[in-house]
């Protein structure tokens, strides 16, 4: 599995102050960061910030709906972007992967609201 930018390259640059996810939006990217940092916000308030090797935007992709935090790069970043189809590939093709990311969503969902329980 080869995974490339929709513009055929393999990760994009980003400057600081590019917002990458809308909180609310319906936004179709799944970002691996590969340098720098990205800022994640919910509500205008800092929640995380993300560094090499982490990556956002899988819960938009997996459920289709709205964007659940808004996220700016921070310092100046590469990041792997990966659009809908890329992101489901990926998913199929590689099991740890899947589950690795699957982990993750399920730790963030629970971040989210530490009260609800399914």
């Amino acid at each position: 599995l080869t995974i490339k930018t929709l513009d055929g390259e393999e990760a994009v640059e980003v400057r600081p102050g590019t917002i990458l996810t809308h909180q609310g939006y319906r936004e179709g990217y799944f970002f691996i960061v590969m340098s720098g940092t990205v800022r994640i916000e919910r509500d205008g308030r800092t929640i995380a910030t993300l560094g090499p090797g982490e990556f956002l935007g899988e819960i938009a992709l997996l459920d289709a709906g709205p964007r659940t935090a808004t996220a700016i790069v921070e310092t100046p970043a590469r990041l792997l972007q990966m659009n809908y189809e890329m992101f489901h590939e990926l998913l199929g093709a590689s099991p740890k992967i899947r589950g690795a990311i699957l982990e993750v969503v399920g730790e963030r969902l629970r971040a989210i609201d530490e009260t609800a329980a399914i």
